[in-house]
């Protein structure tokens, strides 16, 4: 596990060399290699998740933390 943080449209590339499974930083979800992640194109932040309707600020990069 090299705990790099890594976002998503780099992911391919880290993929080759790491092949550790990666957690998505704003929604906490596990992925064990590229077929999981492909499909994870949306997800919400801390902030969006607990504040809901209360929520204003901008969407969020997908950043991948690879374990």
């Amino acid at each position: 596990a090299c705990n790099d943080v890594v976002k998503k449209p780099k992911l391919d590339a880290h993929w080759g060399k790491c092949h550790s499974p990666f957690t998505c930083i704003d929604c906490n979800k596990t992925f064990n290699g590229p077929p999981q992640y492909k499909g994870h194109t949306s997800c919400i932040s801390e902030a969006e998740k607990y504040q809901k309707s209360l929520y204003k600020g901008p969407k969020t990069v997908r950043r991948l933390l690879l374990l």
